[in-house]
């Protein structure tokens, strides 16, 4: 490639990047959370596969209704007599209706119990998945003011540890410090330049993945308010929020639905040993050209109504064999079952823990910074008065840049774990994540 050739690439890319820039936006958690509503596209399968899953209960309804049916016929017959010239053709046409209507048949009363359960447990994995979603959306968001924090950590830690190379170098020119305070703060600086291309690309990759929900360019988010209330979980009762739980966790009561659906299946399969009866009525219609003994066959209408026992003798061991095979998944489904209740409750107690510890840490990141910066200025004032050094200057500056964004990134678990908490107990809805936009920067 020649170099005019390069020129217009890099120009023509210059443009492009532009261009998607000038048609990004800066968006709030409730732009974000509608806009993902609408486009993202694993919100969407998520919604197709509920509207398919609803059918589930007019499928095992079907059984228990009236089969009609409705069949016709048209034919041209020819007929060859052996020995005889005397060949025949004649058209016959005819039709045919029936209706059955089951009046006793165990498997399928069971099966329609069965398919309610499932719908049941259709409904409590939506709710599951929206509580999903909700949680994604947040994260997603988070995330990004995660990276935002993190740049912007690591660019002021660049620049302060700029602003000690320079004043080494000044130092040791004029014979204060020795040549190895010069090198610490450049390693110390060329440190922090890596740190900041990591956070920078670390933004970049949480900037995409926040558009794959919202379906377009995002340049940015606007960020949480220091103002946002950080306080322990209400009630502070942990056996309230376990028992919460218990009675409302959308993946327990999934579950709980699972195992009711699977029971219902088992007797099902076992009621496909029992008789079964319908009613069956049928009317039909013959026509024909056809000749006899020199006439034309009469039209036939004929109706019927009839009482069918079918009784199920021997199938070859299938019937059996299926009983067993439901009897045991309904047993699996009963072992999972109780997992899940356990799973709740170790889920609950930890997502209460980590909430306690989260306000915890965020009181504690905010004291350490505010003495890490206090700790800082002795320590510079020591190094310009001689008697500590340039390693402890940084290691002091270090120890502030990471306080600061332990205290950044407690708040942001805080959020997290208060919405996992309330997803745990089942109370998880739309409005406790809109609540966060009163807490959003309006100046940003």
């Amino acid at each position: 490639m020649n170099y005019s050739k390069f020129k217009t690439l890099a120009a023509y890319s210059v443009l492009m990047v532009a261009s998607m820039a000038s048609h990004a936006e800066v968006f709030t958690l409730k732009q974000t959370y509608e806009l993902a509503l609408k486009n993202d596209p694993q919100w969407a399968s998520t919604k197709n596969q509920n509207l398919a899953n609803q059918q589930t209960i007019d499928q095992g309804r079907s059984a228990l209704l009236p089969q009609i049916g409705l069949t016709g016929s048209i034919a041209e017959t020819d007929v060859d007599y052996e020995g005889s010239t005397a060949d025949d053709s004649f058209e016959s046409h005819g039709y045919s209706a029936s209706i059955r209507q089951p009046l006793f048949r165990l498997n399928s009363w069971h099966t329609y119990k069965s398919s309610k359960a499932l719908n049941s447990q259709y409904e409590a994995d939506f709710q599951r998945a929206l509580e999903a979603f909700y949680l994604r959306v947040v994260t997603l968001y988070l995330d990004v003011l995660r990276a935002n924090a993190d740049v912007t950590y690591r660019k002021a830690e660049q620049e302060a540890i700029a602003r000690q190379l320079e004043q080494s170098k000044q130092r040791f020119d004029v014979g204060l410090v020795a040549i190895t305070d010069v090198h610490e703060a450049q390693a110390a600086y060329d440190t922090a330049v890596s740190a900041r291309i990591t956070a920078e690309s670390n933004q970049f990759v949480a900037l995409r993945s926040l558009e794959t929900i919202v379906g377009t360019p995002v340049d940015n988010v606007v960020s949480l308010d220091e103002a946002l209330p950080v306080i322990p979980p209400e009630p502070a009762d942990l056996s309230l929020w376990i028992n919460q739980a218990l009675e409302n966790n959308a993946s327990l009561q999934s579950a709980i639905f699972a195992t009711e659906a699977a029971q219902q299946d088992y007797k099902s399969k076992r009621g496909s040993h029992a008789p079964t009866l319908d009613i069956v009525g049928s009317h039909n219609y013959n026509s024909s050209d056809a000749m006899n003994n020199g006439f034309r066959s009469p039209d036939a209408t004929s109706n019927q109504i009839a009482l069918e026992l079918n009784v199920p003798l021997y199938t070859g061991g299938a019937t059996s064999a299926n009983r067993r095979q439901s009897k045991y998944q309904f047993l699996a489904t009963k072992d999972n079952e109780q997992l899940v209740r356990r799973q709740v409750t170790q889920t609950t107690t930890s997502y209460y823990q980590l909430m306690l510890a989260s306000v915890a840490q965020v009181k504690a990141s905010k004291q350490s910074a505010l003495s890490a910066k206090v700790a800082l200025e002795a320590t510079q004032a020591g190094y310009e008065a001689g008697t500590r050094t340039i390693v402890d200057v940084l290691n002091v500056q270090r120890t502030l840049f990471q306080n600061e964004r332990d205290y950044t990134n407690a708040i942001f678990n805080y959020v997290i774990y208060s919405l996992n908490l309330k997803q745990v107990s089942g109370t998880l809805t739309e409005e406790d994540i809109l609540v966060l936009e009163q807490w959003m920067q309006t100046n940003s």
